[in-house]
């Protein structure tokens, strides 16, 4: 049972991390209308503030909707009060498949340490359009390409729009309106990033749905399409196109193998035009669907290692600094030691570099922290590694360079890095405030923790003494017994007393120092005590002992750079005051 008790609060402290994490995270759902009509389609966003990063967005499955486009992704920084906080949008455009309540679903997102869901929404789909609500246009992708109807002239799109006789109409959406798939390169190795991009090219004025998005297997996905893109002007083959990315990801292979690129399908409508004897019979829409060619990327292993250093597994281009907190050390006390990677690639890769720690050096636990953005391509950013260690011995340390090798995805070769080795000036441990060979052996303040309730009990007792004098007595005796005490110590510091005259200090006044709030005061009473118990004791190893005491105390007095504290003299003075009964 009692490894239980020893144990139950550093594991409440852990199950509370979580319990923090959420209480400063908010995951919602946000739609533009609760009520709509049977062919409109609805806005909706996953939105999530917090201070947390999201490490994966497990998509909702939407039961009885149609997904039209998404999801959308939009992360931007927000400081509310001083406090940078991360907010992550992520939207979908879908369509009801019929009518009732419909269940917009739960999302569910993984950040540092936990994962969170939102409460799903219900909306309300009606045949008809709700009551004052005008029928939609159609539609049309972020950043679509429509075009104002009223033209001084015709141009480009509109010529383009132009059916001839015999013309197949079929045939002339084909060869213009296409969806192209880019790849930043072809062949990688396991783990190098690679930048697709699906963009639609189009030379008529068209409203197009995304109907169907790309799927990927076999690799890891950065999630790079948001809605901030907008519509651009390419030259393709000599010809000018409107293009519009419909998604645009970071794929980081594996295994090695063939990566096939996932379709996608978006819907066009357009209005053509028939000519005939130079002159437009009529005007028709025509809707036609058009995806993506199939695509693909090989993928082969790393090429063969052949340092003499272990591979750290990292792949891209990076830098590698290291520094301490202090380099002007103390001996026994806790530094740190913090390693920086910075660069861009794949940053799930960067490890916690190989550190040759000297000879009288003990290194704990290490912690990571990554600050990386993942909508530029390559990512780039860094990733920060503290080691807390302790010096053992006075003296100068040097932690020698730390070499980092890495895949070098510019070159398409190793490359090994290397910090500058970094000095450390050890000053002697701070001295014992009193020598535990002076005092005897079973003396130890595991002996004496019944000391604590104790002082407690009989600080409790001797209130109720007074409080009970209070009746008979002026008010504020015991205040103003204390403060006269403490008072003619301080006075009678520098007096010299007959030791026959002086008696030694008991247990009761000790526990009266240890009320004294102020510090100056505290130290001042203690060297006045000490002054005279130093002057009656006869054994040599206590009188040593209280004069290191006393010492201590007036360092803390009047050493500016002095590590006393009221709290150490306290259990000194308990040790060599209060024995057992």
């Amino acid at each position: 049972m009692r490894y239980v008790y020893k144990y139950r609060l550093p594991i409440v402290l852990i199950l509370l991390l979580p319990v923090s994490l959420l209480a400063q995270s908010k995951f919602e759902i946000n739609t533009s209308y609760n009520t709509i009509g049977l062919q409109e389609t609805l806005q909706v966003s996953y939105t999530y503030k917090g201070e947390a990063s999201m490490n994966n967005w497990i998509a909702p499955v939407f039961k009885n909707w149609r997904i039209i486009s998404g999801p959308f992704f939009q992360l931007q920084q927000v400081s509310i009060n001083g406090v940078q906080k991360t907010e992550t949008i992520i939207s979908y455009e879908i369509q009801p498949l019929k009518t009732g309540s419909i269940e917009i679903p739960a999302g569910e997102l993984h950040l540092s340490s936990i994962s969170i869901r939102c409460k799903p929404v219900t909306i309300l789909v009606q045949r008809n359009l709700p009551t004052g609500r005008q029928q939609q246009a159609g539609l049309q992708m972020p950043g679509g390409f429509f075009e104002s109807d009223v033209l001084d002239e015709p141009n480009e799109m509109e010529r383009n729009a132009i059916v001839l006789p015999g013309e197949d109409v079929a045939k002339k959406m084909k060869d213009n309106i296409f969806i192209r798939v880019e790849a930043s390169k072809k062949n990688c190795v396991v783990g190098e990033p690679i930048l697709v991009t699906y963009t639609l090219y189009s030379r008529l004025r068209t409203s197009s749905k995304l109907i169907q998005q790309p799927v990927f297997n076999g690799c890891t996905v950065y999630e790079m399409t948001t809605q901030d893109l907008h519509e651009e002007t390419k030259l393709l083959n000599g010809k000018k196109y409107s293009t519009y990315i419909i998604r645009k990801v970071q794929l980081i292979p594996l295994t090695a193998g063939t990566i096939n690129l996932g379709t996608a399908k978006v819907e066009n409508t357009v209005n053509l035009y028939r000519v005939n004897n130079n002159t437009i019979q009529k005007t028709f829409e025509y809707s036609s669907i058009c995806s993506s060619e199939p695509a693909q990327i090989n993928v082969t292993n790393l090429p063969t290692y052949k340092g003499t250093a272990n591979f750290s597994g990292a792949i891209g281009h990076f830098t590698i600094n290291a520094r301490v907190d202090k380099k002007i050390d103390t001996a026994g006390d806790v530094n740190k030691l913090i390693i920086e990677v910075t660069g861009s690639g794949n940053f799930s890769s960067v490890t916690l570099p190989q550190v040759h720690w000297p000879k009288g050096v003990e290194h704990f636990n290490s912690s990571e922290e990554t600050d990386v953005n993942k909508l530029v391509y390559p990512a780039a950013g860094s990733k920060t590694f503290s080691i807390p260690f302790t010096c053992k011995q006075q003296g100068t340390t040097v932690i020698p360079a730390i070499h980092y090798n890495f895949y070098n995805t510019e070159t398409g070769s190793y490359t090994t890095i290397e910090t500058t080795p970094i000095e450390i000036k050890v000053n002697p441990p701070l001295k014992n405030f009193i020598n535990p060979d002076l005092y005897s052996e079973g003396n130890t303040n595991s002996r004496y923790i019944w000391i604590i309730p104790g002082i407690g009990l009989i600080l409790a007792i001797g209130w109720w003494i007074f409080y009970k004098k209070e009746k008979n007595t002026t008010p504020n005796l015991i205040s103003n017994n204390n403060v006269i005490n403490i008072k003619t110590d301080i006075q009678q510091a520098d007096t010299v007393v007959p030791n026959n005259l002086i008696e030694p200090a008991k247990p009761e006044s000790i526990y009266e120092l240890l009320t004294i709030p102020d510090d100056i005061a505290f130290f001042k009473a203690v060297i006045s005590m000490l002054e005279k118990e130093i002057s009656i004791e006869k054994d040599n190893g206590r009188k040593e002992a209280l004069r290191q005491l006393f010492a201590v105390c007036n360092s803390a007095l009047y050493a500016p750079q002095s590590n006393a504290n009221r709290y150490d003299v306290a259990e000194q003075l308990k040790i060599l005051f209060i024995h057992p009964a």
